[in-house]
């Protein structure tokens, strides 16, 4: 059990909920003998994480993660309490003033359970700058994957493989012509942003009053904020119904028909269907209106009528008025956690989808998954998937004791847990671990290809968008020919480089970054150094099957020797082959830039093609050893 061997165990959740793997890993950590342990995490326990991270019970809601983690793990372990160090960081795992090549260069090994992209891609960089084996693990409902990442042994990097990408939609999609639940659930989500926010215009469905062309929504949204918001009840419970109605009518009546009469659904498949205003107005005025979802037999998974779902509108308005009018405080932004906040983008987008003929209407349930980017986790593959991950670790510390490191391709598999049997029987697929893509820039440093307008970009944007949140750098510098044009870091002054960020790349100095021009960044922090060889374009058409690109000057493109998205089947060695039917449209990502809405609505489609994605449950915690006796 290699019980003479003393790693330590890191582990870090950023940002997001995690610790499904975590806990499995930690706990069987903690029983196969592993002594020194260290646990970072940056969460506190939600009562939603009850329900498969079983080291938490209800009294540990709202503690931090890793300290009840390690107590839990020294209370199971079969060793001494004298004989244990079980470490718990309350941090975040990306923050390189303390989890640095330095700190994980003090380890022998690292353990991955994380939750989403940015950390796993930190930690991946780390233990490649610090020739730390990596054991990375994910888990997407019944499927899993573990593989062994190591730079001393020549095998594919969690980089190498690249992610999908996000889909764009245009505002004009969102707010004129929905076609998926996606569509209407992002709309519901901006109109509750409307109705609570307290500045008004950061909801993409506001529009102005000053303009020439009068809103039909606007006046009766603005009405009922000026209701929700008198604290002197100088209004009676009929004025807020009424009020409630008018915002009803306006949205789905009146703005429909207006969109009607403007010919705006001449081409389209479907035109929509205004919802009648005396529907609206005599469900919303019933003084003994109840919500369908205090109905005695309700259930979250219940499909709702129409006109259940006005009655829902209206009844969550009503208590968000109450609620608001009290002095209670209503949250500015929507939140899938908001049960109140939930009803309310669940029955509002189903009204649009009825308008819309847009199918299938979804459930309380099935709008949440959609709205909270939630992939339903299974306990059962997270124990699996952890145990999988212990097994490689035992690989690698033999090696390590056996001074065969730098050689893993022979001990350890990238292994695959199943949702159904393959034609032998199997629910675990192991496979050799896979070569390097060279033409990775993390692992093999090969050159990146970006495509852009020059003239337009600024190095502010290239910087946010492209370094920083693609390409995931963190202290980025960044050298054209011998002269250095930015730097980040401790010791470089807040306003030293404050003058180039405004600047339009072509203008930089050292005559500026142009067509074919090739500038070097490296970070430091991560022992990473890339080549970026800059392609000019200055219009952009749009991909067969997409939609019309909206005005963006932000667009972009990477290509070239950054890898392309990975296949969705997988053939080993033609001896097995699988591909898989997930969770549909689970796995959504809502970004507002100056046109557009981005959704990612890649939904983790099952894939077993080296798929660690941002799931839920695609990780938790991360790992690592060193003092191997």
């Amino acid at each position: 059990m290699y019980t003479d061997s003393y790693p330590k165990l890191l582990d870090g959740v950023s940002k997001t909920v995690g610790g499904g793997i975590g806990c499995e890993l930690l706990k069987i950590l903690a029983l196969t003998g592993f002594t020194n342990v260290e646990v970072i995490d940056l969460d506190t326990i939600d009562v939603s994480n009850l329900n498969r991270q079983f080291l938490f019970r209800r009294h540990h809601v709202g503690m931090p993660k890793c300290v009840v983690a390690c107590e839990a793990a020294l209370a199971m372990s079969p060793m001494s309490r004298d004989e244990l160090k079980y470490v718990p960081h309350h941090g975040n795992v990306c923050d390189n003033s303390k989890f640095n090549v330095q700190y994980v260069s003090s380890f022998d090994l690292v353990l991955n359970a994380l939750d989403n992209v940015n950390a796993r891609r930190r930690v991946n960089r780390l233990c490649l700058a610090a020739s730390v084996p990596l054991v990375e693990a994910g888990t997407t409902g019944y499927l899993g994957q573990v593989t062994v990442i190591d730079k001393a042994s020549n095998v594919e990097c969690y980089e190498c493989q690249a992610k999908p990408t996000q889909k764009v939609y245009p505002i004009c999609t969102i707010r004129s012509t929905p076609s998926m639940p996606v569509h209407t659930i992002v709309w519901a989500e901006e109109l509750y942003k409307l109705l609570f926010n307290p500045k008004v215009e950061d909801s993409m469905l506001f529009e102005d009053q000053s303009g020439d062309e009068k809103s039909t929504y606007m006046e009766q949204i603005l009405n009922l904020r000026a209701m929700m918001c008198k604290s002197d009840n100088d209004f009676t419970m009929n004025d807020i119904r009424q009020a409630i109605g008018n915002v009803l009518i306006a949205l789905y009546t009146t703005e429909i028909e207006k969109q009607i009469g403007m010919d705006r659904f001449k081409t389209a498949l479907k035109v929509p269907t205004s919802i009648l205003s005396e529907s609206i107005q005599q469900i919303t005025m019933d003084e003994n209106l109840l919500a369908p979802s205090s109905r005695e037999n309700y259930s979250q998974t219940d499909v709702l009528s129409k006109e259940d779902c006005i009655a829902e509108a209206a009844s969550c308005l009503m208590e968000a008025a109450l609620l608001w009018s009290s002095g209670s405080t209503l949250l500015p932004e929507f939140d899938k956690d908001d049960v109140l906040a939930m009803r309310l983008v669940t029955c509002t987008s189903n009204l649009r989808s009825y308008v819309f003929g847009i199918e299938p209407i979804q459930s309380y349930y099935s709008a949440k998954g959609i709205a909270g980017n939630i992939i339903p986790a299974i306990a059962t593959t997270n124990a699996i998937v952890a145990g999988l991950q212990i097994l490689q670790a035992f690989h690698i510390l033999r090696d390590q004791i056996e001074g065969k490191a730098g050689d893993l391709k022979k001990s350890c598999r990238y292994t695959y847990c199943l949702r159904d049997k393959t034609r032998k029987g199997y629910y675990l697929l192991p496979t050799f671990l896979p070569d390097p893509n060279p033409k990775c820039f993390v692992c093999k440093n090969a050159v990146i290809n970006l495509t852009l307008n020059t003239t337009n970009w600024t190095l502010e944007m290239l910087l946010r968008r492209v370094l920083k949140k693609e390409l995931g750098f963190m202290e980025p510098s960044i050298t054209i020919g011998s002269s250095i044009i930015y730097e980040e870091g401790e010791d470089i002054g807040d306003d030293e480089y404050t003058v180039m960020l405004q600047k339009k790349l072509a203008d930089l100095p050292a005559g500026g970054v142009k067509h074919g021009v090739v500038i070097r960044v490296e970070d430091f922090t991560q022992d990473l150094e890339v080549d970026i060889c800059f392609h000019h374009q200055s219009e952009w058409e749009p991909k067969d099957g997409e939609d019309a690109l909206a005005e963006e000057e932000e667009l972009f493109t990477i290509g070239g020797d950054k890898p392309a998205v990975a296949q969705s089947t997988l053939s080993t060695k033609g001896e097995e082959e699988n591909e898989e039917e997930g969770e549909d449209g689970s796995d959504i990502e809502l970004v507002c830039s100056d046109e557009a809405i981005i959704l990612d609505n890649d939904n983790n489609n099952g894939s077993l093609k080296r798929a660690f994605g941002d799931s839920e449950n695609a990780c938790g915690f991360e790992g690592a050893n060193k003092k191997t006796k």
